[in-house]
């Protein structure tokens, strides 16, 4: 697990990357608002709005104590990034409700907080 958070802002990176190729995604960050979790499971994160910039926020349990890490997300060249250290692009397809990040995977939106479930 310590892996994956570790390696959580890379891969999210370039799988933002990856997707913004395809030229498909919607740019429209409001649409992505939401609880998004890993389609295999884990990790999840959480895309809101605040003062009109749009942010990520991934809640991680270190030896019992749950950390809540913060990035900005960005747009450049028509694409949208999650600044971690390292740029991961964000995709969303619309039509799926499916969230891509490169590098990451691809996330499906929570519609049961309490159980992580769409």
């Amino acid at each position: 697990m310590k892996r994956i958070n570790k390696l959580f802002p890379l891969l999210l990176c370039a799988c933002l990357s990856l997707a913004s190729c395809t030229g498909s995604g919607d740019k429209q960050p409001e649409k992505m608002c939401g609880e998004w979790v890993h389609v295999k499971g884990s990790p999840s994160f959480t895309l809101s709005e605040t003062d009109g910039k749009y942010s990520v926020t991934r809640k991680s349990n270190v030896r019992g104590k749950v950390l809540e890490t913060t990035y900005q997300v960005t747009e450049r060249d028509g694409n949208l990034f999650i600044e971690t250290g390292f740029a991961i692009l964000l995709s969303y397809d619309k039509e799926r409700d499916r969230i891509t990040l490169s590098p990451g995977g691809e996330y499906k939106r929570v519609t049961n907080p309490k159980n992580k479930t769409r």
